[in-house]
């Protein structure tokens, strides 16, 4: 296809005309399906081809010049050319003579014309399309003439803006008064920038006053140009975009109300953990002093049950704790240094006794193979461990529960843990739904056993943070078979010491902490004479501060008491336990006053927030460590000896080098 088979070309005359310029038209390339003929006075038909080359045969004398007349405005459209009569002193080259278009030269003449009638058919295309592309972006032109100091807007951006020719702004003052006051100083910076440095091109977003008094926003961009004359001109375009900011202001307002809500949830949640934690601590360390001195045997069956139904409501709350974290919030494993032994001693006891107390079964098989020594998240392993064993004693009546332990060393060394008993079993229908909050394998108001539906579904979160994976057997009245399989890390190869080989249980003595003096900051009462009793009775002295400012006021005091002793600035306490909520000055605020009044030994913080986050912020205080309430007693007293023999050799170190 040649380039002129891309334009029409039209013929406003007779056929016998026609068949005289047809065969020149022809000879320059034209394809004949692309010239349209139609008599003097049927251009109107004829402008429905939009022709890009028009020829009018104007040559006779007695021609009605009135349809030529009245067709120029769609003539004009396109390149238009003339045959006029010999005795034209028409000398332009838009104008042919018959004789002219018969002669030798006609053609090369014609060739010309047909050329720029297809550029300029292309040109007033692209204008068209380029108006039809403005008109449907909803894009307003401007210009801004520094010179002129005049802003041009196109007539669609007056549309847009509601503007009228007599209400458009006369002046580039005028202009920048319909910028909203709180967008026009940084306008007007840009403006300045782009005319000062002709900067790189600019976008920008504004709002700016229609005629009717609204502010919408709009998407400026551009950027200046020189001109041949005069000065420089900023060249630019405009996009009402006053829905995406609407839309955007109503996503940030629900994200700040989403965040509000999340840190009234983070709120309650961190009340809700204190308020019964703080009580648990005392029910729980009291029911284990009264069974250390109780003899009779009904007392301690009490006692135990205590203990029991304490801890109960203690793992419900961790459950809720756990489930209220959001996926963003979820930790990343902390590996450490243990064994199969370290993993299992305590959890397969702790089981194995509640299993006997069902007169079930309990069996245990580690594979061999096995590294002696491995890295694993142990805490998290022991939680997972024991939800799935707390599963299956609780709903196994009869038969055996046992825990299988295999070594996977491809591709990556991998434990495999195989819990299996002989329980009640779960419907096909509804294993799937046991991993999801708050269901059960029997949801029915009838059920036999209790819980919160929650354990599971926790484990699978535990898992997902260790990269593992849980999967499921069971069968109705038969029984289920859980296969937890959790990544670990082997250590170089090492000889075993003697502590690794021997898989003995026996539990350590409890700590001495004779001669180690503590402060407790706490003001909970029964929490109080709790962790005081446990602390004297293993041989510690033992002050108390209701609130920190108590606290600073005491150190402060013992401070000026022992200022003789030049070797150790607070020689009357080793360790600050120090609970964090507490009226008056908490124990953030307090940690942070001892610290900056050069305070150097531990301080242990002691409470009742374990949500996300939490240990965080009291190692950010100054704390040297965090333990949650309720603590056990034999986690109180290695805490206190810990951190109380480091006290003594930090008040070595500093006696040795003075």
């Amino acid at each position: 296809m040649t380039e002129q088979e891309s334009i029409k070309i039209a013929l406003s005359m007779s056929a016998s005309a026609a068949e005289q310029v047809i065969p020149r038209l022809l000879a320059c390339g034209v394809s004949e399906h692309s010239i349209v003929v139609g008599e003097l006075g049927q251009w109107q038909k004829l402008a429905k081809h939009a022709p890009g080359l028009w020829i009018w045969d104007l040559s006779d004398p007695g021609t009605d010049v009135t349809n030529w007349e009245a067709a120029r405005g769609c003539a004009d459209r396109c390149l238009t050319v003339r045959i006029v009569p010999g005795t034209s002193t028409d000398n332009s080259c838009y104008t042919f003579k018959w004789d002219e278009l018969t002669s030798a030269d006609a053609e090369s003449h014609l060739r010309l014309i047909l050329s720029e009638a297809k550029l300029l058919h292309a040109q007033r295309a692209r204008e068209h399309w380029y108006r039809m592309a403005v008109m449907e972006g909803n894009i307003g032109l401007w210009w801004w003439d520094q010179e002129l100091n005049f802003v041009h807007l196109s007539e669609h951006f007056q549309q847009m803006l509601n503007l009228t020719p007599d209400t458009l702004p006369p002046d580039s003052q005028q202009w920048l008064e319909m910028i909203h006051p709180a967008d026009r100083a940084a306008f007007s910076v840009m403006i300045e920038k782009q005319f000062g440095q002709h900067a790189a091109p600019f976008h920008h977003e504004c709002r700016i006053k229609r005629k009717d008094g609204e502010y919408r926003w709009y998407a400026l961009s551009g950027h200046c140009q020189p001109l041949d004359q005069g000065g420089p001109r900023i060249l630019g375009a405009a996009i009402d975009v006053t829905e995406k900011k609407e839309a955007e202001l109503k996503l940030s307002q629900a994200t700040q109300q989403a965040q509000s809500a999340n840190r009234a949830k983070t709120e309650f949640l961190t009340n809700m953990s204190h308020n019964l934690r703080t009580p648990l601590t005392a029910v729980l360390g009291f029911a284990e002093m009264l069974n250390d001195f109780s003899a009779d045997q009904t007392a301690r069956d009490a006692v135990q049950s205590i203990r029991e139904n304490s801890q109960h409501l203690m793992r419900l709350l961790d459950d809720i704790l756990e489930l209220s974290r959001g996926e963003h919030e979820q930790p990343s494993p902390k590996l450490s240094k243990t064994s199969i032994d370290g993993l299992l001693c305590d959890t397969v006891e702790t089981f194995h006794v509640k299993a006997l107390q069902k007169d079930l079964a309990f069996t245990v098989f580690t594979d061999p193979q096995i590294p002696p020594v491995l890295y694993a998240d142990a805490s998290r392993v022991r939680q997972i461990l024991g939800r799935l064993l707390e599963n299956a004693i609780k709903f196994t009546d009869e038969g055996e529960v046992s825990i299988e332990v295999n070594y996977l060393p491809k591709p990556v060394p991998t434990l495999e843990f195989i819990i299996a008993d002989t329980g009640t079993g779960i419907p096909a229908d509804h294993v799937h739904a046991i991993f999801d909050p708050f269901q059960q394998g029997d949801n029915s108001t009838s059920r036999n056993h209790a819980g919160s539906g929650l354990g599971l579904s926790i484990c699978q979160r535990q898992i997902k943070i260790l990269n593992g994976s849980l999967s499921v057997e069971s069968q109705v009245k038969i029984g289920s078979r859980f296969s937890l399989r959790l990544p670990i890390e082997i250590p170089s190869p090492a000889p075993a010491s003697a502590s690794d080989r021997d898989g003995s249980s026996e539990k350590p003595q409890l700590p001495s902490l004779a001669g180690y003096r503590y402060l407790l900051v706490e003001d909970g009462i029964d929490n109080q004479r709790l962790i005081k009793a446990l602390l004297q009775k293993a041989g510690a002295v033992v002050a108390i501060a209701e609130n920190g400012q108590i606290a600073l006021d005491w150190i402060s005091e013992a401070r000026r008491d022992a200022e003789e002793y030049s070797t150790d600035s607070d020689p009357n306490v080793d360790v600050v336990i120090m609970d964090m909520q507490m009226p008056v000055l908490d124990g953030y605020q307090a940690t942070q006053a001892l610290r900056q009044m050069g305070f150097h030994k531990p301080i242990v913080a002691l409470t009742a927030h374990a949500l996300q986050g939490d240990r965080e912020r009291c190692l950010e205080a100054g704390c040297d460590d965090y333990f949650t309430k309720p603590i056990t007693r034999e986690n109180l007293l290695q805490m206190a000896q810990q951190y109380a023999q480091q006290a003594r050799q930090i008040a070595s170190d500093v006696l040795s080098t003075s």
